[in-house]
């Protein structure tokens, strides 16, 4: 017998129970993982101060960690299932770990620019290895929940360093901050391998075909809608999200709204994300959930075009579109378990998520500060609803794939 079809046995033999302790865990180790992001991000007039760098500078650090999701993310889906989800893992965890103690220290701001561009390693093998663990760790009725929760790590991330980051950050410094980010990451790696490295569900054969060679694997992968069509319904939320969260709040004319709505439009979108899991688990297909969502979004961007005057309302309208925006990482995660065939298949489908997601995460940003500073509140309407268009299309073309029950 092959190991691929090793695999597609393996895969198909599920837990008929949900190991929840587990499924947690490995949300956390994401919560970890994004924490890479987000430390920089809450630390960012810090650094500027410590370094002198300027801002130019300083924010590549902080994007430096998404360079090596932009290039390596399918071949990262690739390498896991050929070395092993777990040891990928919890070799990215301690990789992470290592590198925030390197960065505890404040060192030369030319080695913390290496450091952030390995951490880009750490976090990519979270994303990929994580979830696909996750999908074997659930039971089948329940794979679409645990993928909504996982779709959450980032939010939940920001939230607890806009938080407790910001606390230890005014009380302690940069270096305690650092610290504190390695010691969590390196626990949750040591934590998670003594509690996984045993367990019967997650004993996949690793795939090891190789007669086609690594860039004709590559396209094959690119070519294969069920790992692509999910990428693509994540690509369009990536790219509107983080310029939403950037600039929409600049255009509300109240100062006090301003700050409330920075930090209210992550959390709403964490709980758009978490209610996208639970619709898909118990009420509809992911792909009906995808559609739906960007739906609301272009409905929201028209009502939102269509008032004036009232900062209070606009602040309403911005939230529900938030709200039906973070639907869509929930409902793309959700479709990866339910259109993979194996477990392969499915590290591919999170490796090209992670793509895909710093594609839209670069692309996106500069495209709505243009059309924001050319036509004001006109352009970012126009442009959403553009997007929403692609993000139909590509919702209705996955909803066209029969699921693999």
């Amino acid at each position: 017998m092959s190991s691929s079809s090793s695999t597609s046995n393996n895969f198909s033999i599920t837990e008929p129970k949900t190991q929840w302790l587990e499924v947690i865990l490995l949300w956390i180790a994401g919560i970890s993982a994004a924490m890479q992001f987000a430390k920089f991000s809450v630390s960012f007039d810090g650094l500027l101060e410590h370094y002198q760098m300027g801002a130019t500078s300083t924010g590549a650090a902080l994007s430096a960690v998404g360079i090596a999701g932009l290039v390596f993310g399918v071949s990262a889906g690739m390498i896991a299932s050929r070395v092993g989800y777990l040891k990928v893992l919890v070799g990215a965890l301690l990789l992470g770990g290592c590198l925030s103690l390197i960065q505890s220290t404040l060192p030369p701001f030319n080695l913390l620019f290496v450091t952030r561009m390995l951490e880009g390693f750490s976090q990519l093998g979270v994303v990929v290895a994580a979830p696909t663990l996750i999908a074997k760790l659930s039971a089948p009725q329940h794979k679409s929940l645990t993928m909504g929760i996982w779709g959450t790590f980032f939010g939940v991330a920001f939230a607890l360093c806009g938080w407790a980051g910001k606390n230890i950050l005014d009380q302690y410094g940069l270096q305690t901050l650092f610290l504190s980010h390695g010691v969590f990451i390196t626990t949750i790696g040591v934590v998670l391998f003594f509690k996984l490295r045993k367990n019967p569900v997650l004993d996949l054969v690793p795939v090891t075909e190789m007669q086609d060679g690594f860039l004709r694997q590559m396209i094959k992968i690119y070519r294969n809608p069920r790992a692509l069509l999910p990428s693509c319904v994540f690509l369009f939320y990536t790219c509107t999200l983080v310029s939403v969260l950037t600039y929409v709040p600049g255009l509300i004319g109240d100062s006090t709204l301003q700050k409330l709505m920075m930090v209210v439009l992550p959390l709403i979108s964490t709980s758009g994300t978490f209610l996208a899991g639970a619709i898909a688990q118990y009420l509809m297909r992911p792909q009906r959930v995808a559609l739906m969502a960007y739906f609301g979004v272009a409905s929201s961007a028209v009502v939102l075009s269509l008032i004036s005057g009232s900062a209070e309302l606009f602040c309403v309208v911005v939230g529900v579109m938030v709200l039906f925006l973070g639907m869509v990482p929930g409902s793309a995660l959700a479709m990866i378990p339910t259109l993979a065939r194996n477990p392969s298949e499915q590290a591919q489908g999170y490796g090209l998520l992670a793509q895909f997601g710093n594609i839209g995460a670069t692309v996106g940003p500069p495209t709505f500060a243009t059309a924001i500073a050319i036509y004001g509140l006109s352009g970012l309407v126009i442009l959403i609803l553009c997007i929403c268009c692609f993000g139909v299309l590509f919702s209705l073309w996955a909803g066209r794939i029969k699921a693999v029950l």
